[in-house]
């Protein structure tokens, strides 16, 4: 230390008073929060690294908060712009600092009595003292390097703050991670060369989406990189960032992504070609002014509100298939119980694709509705869809729906698309019945010498088991053991799978002819006997190869089945 630094002492009072410093501050602040405001202040000096320190006390609450960082340290040689300095800080807001008031070191009052900066500015070193019963009075004094914290004793230039005699504890480390990530963890995205450390386990950014675009505008390239977020971040808005060459941050606006319920997104735009926004402070905004006058950029933000868009879209798509999923689990949706099966699956299709299409069109319609409501509209919709007032529909939504000319217009297009895709969907499931019957037809009457019952016949009987009736399906896999007890029964009839010549078509050998296979449907629907137990109708197929002739012996063996199922306790 020089003696002319010797005695360098800046203690001094603010320019505020204690009440007036409190009054600036919520009355209710999460415990976190004054922790995040000292990390804050790190990145804001230039930071690459930030550590938080939590100790202790042997009863398990808050013994004291250190947080190091490896920035430009604190400018002590002029006091009056930065520690005595309230609400006016010559740190001004730029697109790479979070505060600009100079107010944030201060929010540790909330949780604790005693804050202490420690800190080495341009090598010289000083500490900081501030106690929550007088913010307004600063302690701070040049002292020797021997006097310096440990911590920060390694490194060129930096800030150490030691928060002590705490009034409020912090949260579980679990919570206080998560908090810091909703608060920190989008710059930590946009910057990942800085670094954040919690108790020497590092701090990542959310759970997120990352979604990247090169957007070509007039022979200049864009690289567009959109996080969706799966939470709600805790200060930081939808901005859309520009950077140049070197990846810093040189000019930031709100996107037009904001305010968008259940949609959290930043937006990262770089290239060379914003390097002239590079330019001083005090510049910075005519500058943009001037770039977004040009054609390029005229024409790169036509293309980027495309992309957005279309990701804000896919985005809704997605929340509408949950959400309709919801609906259908809560009760909402028809339950078309008494309709082929076949019909009634098409018919919750088409009334799914049509709610859809209106979530997408305004997405607060259904959630501003309680469940009653939901459930009328849904089945009202329904029951307009299949019936000859079709263009009703679209009249009455279309006096209901707040929209533009543009949403109107999209929203028309999916309620014709949805029509469309209906037809389609009807005559493709028409041409697959078709087909099955004709390569039925075909195995039956031209191939019956050669036809196997497996894998010939149970293949395509399996796959189209609405020949049996549209009201039965096969069972599954869950109750395979339930198969097995009908198969085993089965094989409880005397002489079932015995195949004699007089049972085959003229020309056709025995080999091969025996082959065992059962197909086992069940209707789903519920029934209930005469005591008012439920039960499900089963139907049991015995499958016989073509070049089998039926005769009374297996119609014998068919009703000892039948007989057997039906005294069985499973049955």
């Amino acid at each position: 230390m020089t003696p002319s630094t010797a005695v360098f002492d800046f203690s001094g009072s603010t320019t505020i008073t204690d009440e007036g410093i409190i009054n600036h501050f919520k009355r209710d602040i999460e415990p976190w929060q004054p922790i995040a405001e000292l990390i804050w202040n790190g990145f804001d000096a230039g930071a690459k690294s930030v550590r938080v320190v939590i100790r202790e006390t042997d009863i398990g609450g808050t013994a004291s908060v250190t947080v190091i960082d490896d920035g430009e340290g604190i400018n002590f040689t002029k006091p009056m712009d930065n520690f005595r300095r309230f609400n006016d800080s010559l740190k001004k807001r730029s697109h790479s600092t979070h505060g600009s008031k100079g107010r944030g070191r201060l929010a540790f009052h909330k949780i604790c009595a005693n804050a202490v900066w420690h800190t080495k500015f341009q090598g010289r070193h000083a500490i900081i003292g501030i106690q929550s019963s007088s913010l307004s009075t600063i302690n701070g004094r040049e002292i020797p390097e021997s006097e310096q914290n440990a911590l920060l004793s390694s490194k060129p230039q930096g800030t150490c703050v030691e928060l002590t005699n705490f009034t409020k504890n912090l949260p579980e480390q679990d919570e206080l991670v998560h908090q810091l990530q909703l608060e920190l963890g989008w710059h930590l995205a946009f910057n990942p060369e800085k670094s954040l450390f919690l108790n020497a386990a590092p701090i990542y950014p959310p759970a997120h989406v990352l979604t990247q675009s090169i957007i070509h505008a007039e022979g200049v390239d864009f690289s567009v990189e959109l996080i969706q977020w799966d939470e709600k971040l805790n200060s930081e808005k939808s901005y859309t960032y520009l950077r140049g060459s070197e990846g810093i941050p040189l000019h930031h606006m709100p996107s037009s992504l904001n305010y968008k319920p259940g949609y959290y997104t930043s937006l990262s735009v770089s290239s060379p070609w914003l390097d002239v926004l590079s330019g001083r402070e005090s510049e910075l905004r005519s500058t943009f002014n001037e770039l977004s006058a040009s054609k390029v950029w005229k024409e790169f933000s036509k293309q980027l509100s495309i992309f957005t868009q279309n990701h804000y879209q896919e985005f809704l798509a997605r929340l509408a298939d949950e959400q309709i999923e919801e609906f259908i689990e809560a009760g909402d949706f028809p339950e078309y119980k008494d309709m082929d099966p076949a019909y009634s699956t098409w018919r919750l299709g088409n009334t799914k694709r049509i709610v859809k299409s209106i979530i997408l069109a305004d997405p607060k319609l259904f959630k501003s509705s309680n469940k009653k409501q939901r459930k009328i509209i849904i089945r009202l919709l329904d029951k307009i869809s299949v019936s000859s007032e079709n263009n009703s529909l679209f009249e009455v939504l279309d006096s209901v729906l707040d929209l533009d000319a543009v949403a109107m217009e999209n929203f028309a297009a999916q309620i014709k698309r949805t029509k469309l895709q209906n037809i389609i969907q009807t005559i493709e499931s028409l041409q697959k019945r078709e087909h099955a019957i004709v390569r039925i037809a075909e195995i039956m009457r031209n191939h019956y010498k050669l036809t196997l019952e497996t894998p010939d016949l149970q293949g395509v009987i399996e796959s189209n088991t609405w020949l049996f009736g549209n009201q039965y399906e096969s069972i599954g896999a869950e109750e395979d053991s339930f198969t097995k007890i009908a198969q085993n029964l089965r094989d409880s009839i005397k002489n079932i799978g015995l195949v004699e010549t007089d049972d085959l078509e003229d020309g056709v050998t025995v080999d091969g002819a025996n082959r065992q296979v059962d197909l086992f449907l069940v209707r789903r629907q519920k029934q209930y006997d005469s005591n008012n137990q439920s039960y499900f109708r089963c139907v049991i197929i015995e499958i016989k190869r073509p070049s089998i002739s039926l005769n009374s012996k297996h119609l014998r063996q068919v009703d000892d089945y039948a007989t057997i199922l039906s005294k069985h306790p499973e049955f």
